[in-house]
């Protein structure tokens, strides 16, 4: 405690604050510059911010929903078309060494066009393990027969107002209603990609999807040895070439490639900031204005050496770096974790694929990319602030206020 007592007074000790006033001094006396560019170099930095906060949360919260996913689903197709899998198919994938776990799940989507929303239907079965804790968490309170079905929050609220308070008719493939009633609702609390899910009984979904009896929408599979799951994936598509094969590395593969910093979008904004961001830099470094070196030479006629002129500048530089930085840095914070990054959140999603209000952008820091952002403005700042400088400051101060 008594060194770090020590450090910090002898850090405190070696700023020379009569050098710190007179950079705060000289900030105030150019405003109008000064402030332009602090405005340019908080907004760079809160951009930038932003863009590295939507990129890096969103994939942290994408791992964590698939961590929850089967390890490989298999979808049958014909002809080009989404088919319905049966209980052969499973019995023949259980057969793989490798496999140590499969069923048939009955899922899908429902297109509810007097609301203009598709509901998110999924079958469940007494007994059966769901791969979400959420959705096991939820069966455990609540029970449902073949004409029961629990919906969420968010579900409920659309249904009443389509005035289904009690019950709703589902319109089958050909053309009959099937009338389910609402046992239960469910919050699904930062679940925000659950709030279009509907709980039904499995037979009561292959009726409203129009499947046979030992039908359903998909196979899901869990891998014994994580290991080995490109293997059993590479082998399964060899073993069913009709079928559309995903593991969980292909489905983060699918939507790494939605937003990582290899995007189109991402390049376009990243090089356009960083390119007005070094024009400001170049412009700066390129020479100080005539009335700047007037007041280097001045200063140097009274007495000032080349450290104190150097001291200063760096001061001043720091004080405009370091504030725009973590005012940029803040606005950045506020805007994606608090407001939720309205319209630049929309530029990283896919229509059919991500949703950025299914996302809840909670806090996730990585401290490399904001070590990054710091190290392209700040440091590269200053020194186009001393460059210069050291280059008017070495010289005579007749010649320089000649």
């Amino acid at each position: 405690m008594r060194s770090r007592k020590r450090w910090c007074t002898n850090w405190m000790s070696k700023i020379n604050f009569y050098l710190l006033e007179y950079a705060f001094a000289y900030i105030l006396r150019h405003k109008n510059k000064n402030i332009f560019i602090a405005t340019v170099f908080t907004l760079l930095v809160a951009l930038l911010s932003s863009i590295f906060f939507i990129t890096t949360t969103v994939s942290y919260e994408m791992q964590e929903r698939i961590a929850n996913e089967p390890d490989i689903v298999v979808k049958n197709y014909k002809a080009g078309v989404v088919s319905s899998v049966d209980s052969k198919l499973l019995d023949s994938l259980l057969e793989i060494d490798g496999i140590s776990s499969g069923h048939i799940r009955v899922q899908g989507e429902y297109d509810f066009r007097a609301k203009s929303i598709k509901f998110y239907l999924l079958g469940v079965a007494p007994f059966e393990d769901q791969e979400n804790p959420f959705i096991s968490k939820v069966l455990q309170n609540n029970e449902i027969n073949s004409s029961q079905m629990l919906v969420s929050k968010y579900v409920k609220e659309i249904m009443d107002n389509a005035y289904y308070n009690e019950y709703f008719n589902f319109v089958k493939p050909n053309g009959d209603l099937k009338k389910v009633m609402i046992k239960s609702t469910f919050d699904t609390g930062e679940n925000l990609y659950l709030r279009r899910l509907i709980l039904l009984d499995k037979d009561t979904l292959r009726e409203i999807f129009g499947y046979a009896e030992d039908e359903g929408s998909d196979v899901a599979l869990a891998v014994a040895n994580p290991n080995e799951l490109d293997f059993l994936t590479s082998k399964i598509r060899l073993m069913l070439p009709n079928a559309k094969v995903i593991s969980k590395d292909d489905r983060l593969l699918t939507y790494e490639k939605l937003f990582n910093y290899d995007s189109g979008v991402f390049l376009s904004v990243f090089i356009v900031a960083l390119f007005t961001f070094f024009i400001i830099i170049y412009d700066k470094a390129n020479g100080l204005s005539s009335e700047e070196k007037r007041e280097i030479g001045i200063l140097k006629a009274i007495g000032w050496r080349v450290e104190d002129v150097l001291h200063a500048k760096f001061y001043e530089a720091s004080l405009i770096s370091f504030f725009s930085f973590f005012v940029g840095f803040s606005i950045a914070f506020i805007f994606v974790f608090i407001f939720k990054a309205p319209f630049l959140g929309e530029i990283f999603m896919h229509d059919t694929l991500l949703d950025i209000h299914t996302f809840n952008l909670n806090i996730h820091l990585e401290l490399s990319y904001t070590l990054l952002i710091f190290l392209l403005s700040v440091p590269v700042y200053i020194a186009a602030t001393l460059i210069p400088s050291w280059r008017v400051a070495t010289l005579d101060a007749d010649e320089v206020m000649r």
